[in-house]
C-alpha cells in the first residue's frame, strides 16, 4: 500500500480517541487502565484499538505477562502520535483564546536578545494593560527567520532586519543595540575608566556562536586588537552558560548588550569601558497588511511592545 493510500485511510477512518488510546496504553502498559483513563469500557477500548490497527494493517502492541508493550511499529509511531495530539491541544488553546476571555491570540517569534533585553521589560506592563490578548512566544535563532516567514509560523517576529526581506513584510526598528565587551562582576578591568586595546588583547575570550552575526564582529575586534587573543574553545548561544563560564574566570566576551542586559542589571555581569561595536537595532518584522489593521490583536500587541520597550 502506498503512503498516499494509507493516509487517505487514516483521514477517513482514524479518530482522535484512537491516538489518545495508543498513548495511554503505551504509558500505562495496560489496556484496562487506558480504557479507564479515557472513560471507556474495556470492550470499547479493545474495539477502538482493533479498528486503528486494522487501518494501519499491523499491530501496535504485544501482550506479555505484566500487560502490553509497543511493537516495533508502535515504538516508531509513538512520537508522531504524541506530536499529533499536541497539535490538537494547540487547536483547543487557540479556540479558547479566541472565543473565551481572551479576544485574540498572537504568536510571537523572538531571538534571544529580544527576549532578554526587550520582552522581559515589556511583557509585565503589557499583560496588565491587555488581559484580553493571549501571547504564544517562541524563541528562535537568526538563522531561522526566513523559515518562520515562509511557513507563517508566527504573527510577528522580534529580531534584527534580515538582509533579504520579502515584499510581503515590513521591518520596524524599535530598540537600539550594540556589541559590548563584558566580564564577571569584580573583574580587574571593570574598575578602569577606559580600557586600552592592549589589555583586552592580554585576556582570554569566550568564543562566539559559530553562526549568526557575532563571528564577523569578533574577527573585526580581534583585528583591532592586533591579532588573535587566547580563546576558550567553547561556543554557545546560551546566556546562562556564558555567565557560568565567565563567573569562574577572568574571561571576556563580546555580546549584544540586550542579550546580556538582565545580568548587567542584576550586577552579575559588567560592561567593560571600551569602544562599543555597532550593531543593528532590534525591531518588529510583520506582514504589511497587519500594520493597516489598527484594532486587531496583532496591531495592539505591536503598539504595546513599542510603548514598553526599555530605554
Amino acid at each position: 500500500m502506498s503512503p498516499d493510500r494509507l493516509f487517505a485511510r487514516l483521514v477517513g477512518r482514524a479518530r482522535i480517541k484512537h491516538l489518545q488510546l495508543v498513548v495511554d496504553i503505551a504509558e500505562l502498559q495496560s489496556l484496562q487502565k487506558a480504557a479507564s483513563a479515557l472513560g471507556l469500557s474495556q470492550p470499547a477500548a479493545t474495539q477502538a484499538l482493533a479498528e486503528f490497527e486494522s487501518v494501519l494493517g499491523a499491530p501496535l502492541f504485544e501482550r506479555h505477562a505484566r500487560g502490553m508493550r509497543p511493537s516495533a511499529l508502535g515504538v516508531a509511531l509513538l512520537p508522531l502520535v504524541r506530536n499529533a495530539l499536541r497539535q490538537m491541544q494547540a487547536c483547543a488553546h487557540t479556540v479558547v483564546a479566541l472565543r473565551g476571555d481572551a479576544r485574540g491570540l498572537v504568536r510571537i517569534g523572538a531571538i534571544a536578545a529580544a527576549i532578554a533585553g526587550w520582552l522581559t521589560s515589556a511583557l509585565p506592563p503589557f499583560a496588565v494593560a491587555h488581559p484580553d490578548i493571549a501571547l504564544d512566544i517562541q524563541e528562535f535563532t537568526a538563522d531561522d527567520i526566513l523559515g518562520f516567514i515562509e511557513n507563517d509560523r508566527v504573527d510577528l517576529l522580534l529580531c534584527r532586519e534580515p538582509a533579504s526581506l520579502p515584499d510581503s513584510h515590513v521591518f520596524m526598528p524599535v530598540l537600539d543595540d550594540r556589541f559590548v565587551v563584558v566580564a564577571r562582576a569584580g573583574h580587574p578591568l571593570a574598575a578602569l575608566d577606559a580600557v586600552p586595546d592592549r589589555l583586552l588583547a592580554a585576556h582570554t575570550w569566550l568564543t562566539p556562536p559559530l553562526t549568526g552575526i557575532a563571528p564577523r564582529e569578533f574577527a573585526e575586534l580581534f583585528a583591532r586588537l592586533g591579532g588573535t587573543p587566547s580563546t576558550c574553545q567553547m561556543s554557545t548561544r546560551s546566556v546562562l552558560l556564558a555567565d557560568a563560564l565567565m563567573s569562574r574566570s577572568d574571561m571576556l566576551a563580546l555580546t549584544p548588550f540586550n542579550l546580556i542586559r538582565p545580568l548587567v542589571e542584576q550586577g552579575r555581569i559588567v560592561v567593560i569601558r571600551t569602544r562599543a561595536v555597532s550593531l543593528a537595532p532590534l525591531g518588529i518584522l510583520v506582514r504589511r497588511e497587519t500594520t493597516l489593521q489598527a484594532s486587531s490583536a496583532v496591531a495592539r500587541t505591536i503598539q504595546g511592545l513599542r510603548e514598553w520597550a526599555p530605554v
